[in-house]
């Protein structure tokens, strides 16, 4: 079979469907996609809220509840403890289903009767504001997140202490504003670093300590932009600086001319066979995965973690197996399209909410179950009997393999990971035929503009704890209207001011939700382009030039496989081809980086 190129439905740009996608789609038995793969994506992230909370009403026990559901939501939402609990049953909201209607409808009404889980932050002390998190400790706006004690405002932390600010840390403690670090500590504005102690401002770096603005050094300590200074110039160097705004500003502005003189490596990750994405990790014929690890013959996933095989366009899931347009699933087993299910679902399809099913199709809110439609109870016959009609059924009114339609999602696009992943203004939101929501006027009173907060740390003492600081993004109309998710105003906890404290760094300038859309932009977007590698040969003087801005290009320090010809080797990189960064292929990255 060759592979075909179609039209998108929904944005009308062309995509490809390879040869391994049909025999894919053969074998769950389901049409060939009819959204490009990014369409599909933002479908998907369209229902995941990861940490807009609302403080609303718990529908069953009439209590105050932290929810990622607003309170006018058309739906009944339940805290944990009530909806876990024995005391309501999901099939009495069971229905037959109705062959004079389409399948997606009637699901909908199932959907709008069956009471929601607030949020999900299992096993976890002193963490009410966490959520796709568990075996938690006294971390606050922490989301996806486990094993973790005092972090706060991140996500995808995993075993570390006393982080703020920080995406993607691993066993580490007294971090950032990082970004994919791992046993990192006191560490500061770091990027792609391992086994760091100390480092500020750095990117790709291992096995360093006391470093300040370098980049791909390895088991380095005492530098200064890639120059080693030796303990004591360096020492009097960061004491001098006192890590003051200005210089902060200064030391970012060479920091970012540092990193595009050095070459960087057309993807970041390791031990990958036949694969392409970003941030992947022991892969094998892994097409289009991105923040993905383990994963085998799969194509379209995201942030997909842990023995996932044979899967195509499944988001945010654990362990899985041949399974199709899953978003929120921990371990999908033979599932096409399920979204926020926890524990193993297995041989599903069309299930929402569920916890440790198997054999269910449409169905909402499950405990433990098998052989259920629409939350009601058949005997297993009955079950494979009336699927099979279903099944047919969607297939005639063109729903069948189809992801839930967006429009029906509980959440608006600026509510949504949409916005992280693929932002977009309300205009532009509005446009496509997304919904939006402008956030409600806050009653509160700013009592100190965040120009006007102290240059340094060390100026700054615990009555800022009293302060409500208005976001600097607020200050600026060009600003305001580019920060869409901005709150406006913020304020300082304790647990925070512990860590800018220890790392003498100044309080932030911006309201979280700010912090969190800079963060994201720091990474590259989960898109691909074919590009080839810019490695232009032997090492001499030709390879020195001088780009646009006056800054001084690569030039290689050893001899690589290609000789003194550009290097022929072509890939599908995360890096746009109009991006500044010098990129070069794996084999003339390692020669001079790795």
């Amino acid at each position: 079979m060759n592979s075909e190129t179609k039209t998108c439905q929904n944005c009308k740009s062309e995509f490809t469907i390879e040869p391994d996608d049909f025999s894919f789609y053969e074998k769950i038995k389901v049409q060939p996609p009819t959204w490009c793969p990014e369409c599909r994506y933002i479908r998907r992230l369209l229902d995941r809220n990861e940490y807009n909370f609302c403080k609303r009403k718990c529908d069953a026990t009439g209590k105050s509840i932290i929810s990622i559901y607003r309170s006018d939501a058309p739906f009944p939402v339940y805290n944990q403890e009530y909806w876990k609990s024995d005391a309501w049953d999901p099939t009495q909201y069971g229905r037959d289903f109705d062959f004079s209607r389409p399948f997606f409808e009637q699901y909908e009404e199932l959907r709008r009767a069956v009471p929601h889980l607030a949020m999900v932050n299992s096993n976890s002390v002193n963490s009410e504001y966490t959520n796709q998190a568990q075996n938690n400790k006294d971390c606050y706006m922490l989301v996806t997140s486990d094993r973790c004690e005092k972090c706060m405002y991140g996500s995808w932390c995993e075993k570390s202490f006393l982080c703020s600010d920080c995406y993607m840390t691993e066993k580490s403690e007294f971090c950032y504003e990082c970004i994919n670090v791992a046993k990192c500590s006191g560490c500061a504005w770091c990027y792609d670093c391992s086994d760091c102690i100390g480092v500020y401002l750095s990117s790709n770096c291992r096995g360093c300590s006391n470093c300040f603005g370098c980049v791909g050094l390895r088991n380095k300590q005492y530098h200064w932009f890639n120059e080693n200074l030796g303990k004591e110039e360096y020492e009097k160097r960061l004491q001098t600086s006192h890590l003051n705004r200005g210089f902060l500003q200064e030391a970012r502005e060479k920091f970012s001319r540092l990193r595009l003189s050095i070459p960087v490596k057309f993807y970041h990750g390791m031990q990958t066979q036949s694969s392409s994405g970003d941030y992947i990790e022991n892969t094998q014929r892994a097409r289009s995965a991105f923040n993905c690890r383990d994963n085998k013959d799969t194509a379209y996933m995201q942030d997909a973690w842990q023995q996932n095989e044979d899967c195509r366009d499944c988001t945010e899931i654990i362990v899985g197996q041949l399974s199709y347009e899953t978003q929120g699933v921990d371990s999908p087993h033979r599932t096409i399209v399920a979204r926020s299910c926890f524990n193993t679902i297995t041989d599903s399809c069309y299930c929402d909410m569920c916890f440790g099913t198997s054999n269910c199709f449409g169905c909402f809110g499950l405990k433990k179950g098998s052989y259920c439609i629409l939350n009601k109870q058949y005997s297993k016959e009955e079950y494979v009997e009336l699927k099979k009609k279903i099944i047919e059924h969607m297939e005639k009114t063109g729903e069948w393999g189809q992801y839930f339609p967006p429009e029906v999602s509980p959440f608006t696009y600026n509510e949504s990971m949409a916005q992280d992943y693929f932002p977009l203004s309300k205009a532009e939101a509005l446009a496509k035929g997304y919904s939006w929501r402008d956030r409600e006027k806050q009653e509160y009173q700013v009592t100190i503009p965040a120009s006007k907060l102290s240059e340094t740390i060390a100026e700054t003492n615990d009555s800022i704890l009293n302060e409500t600081i208005g976001c600097i993004s607020q200050e600026s109309p060009g600003e305001k209207e580019n920060r869409p998710l901005c709150v406006g105003a913020f304020r300082i906890v304790p647990l925070e001011l512990e860590i800018y404290r220890k790392l003498q760094i100044p309080l932030p300038q911006k309201c979280f939700p700010c912090r969190r859309t800079d963060r994201f932009t720091l990474r590259n977007p989960r898109r691909l382009w074919k590009r080839g590698c810019q490695c232009r040969g032997k090492a001499d003087d030709s390879q020195l030039t001088t780009d646009d801005k006056g800054a001084s290009r690569y030039a290689n320090t050893t001899a690589h496989f290609h000789g003194g010809e550009p290097c022929p080797n072509e890939f599908e990189t995360s890096y746009a081809p109009d991006r500044p960064e010098i990129v070069y292929c794996e084999s003339c990255y390692n020669s001079e980086i790795a």
